[in-house]
């Protein structure tokens, strides 16, 4: 039975550390799409705001 347990601790750690591993990549991607949906609705923004106040068209 301690054989048993102690290959389960192993299992765990090894998962544990390709988690860790996964991580930083999806929090990388995440961030940058966070960031370019936030510069393209600030420029969307800008642009609709200087339309109704400038008439450009």
């Amino acid at each position: 039975m301690s054989k048993k347990k102690k290959t389960k601790k192993t299992n765990t750690k090894n998962l544990q550390k390709v988690f860790e591993q996964q991580q930083p990549e999806q929090s990388n991607t995440l961030i940058f799409g966070g960031v370019l949906l936030a510069m393209c609705s600030i420029g969307l923004l800008i642009f609709v705001l200087s339309d109704k106040v400038f008439h450009l068209s």
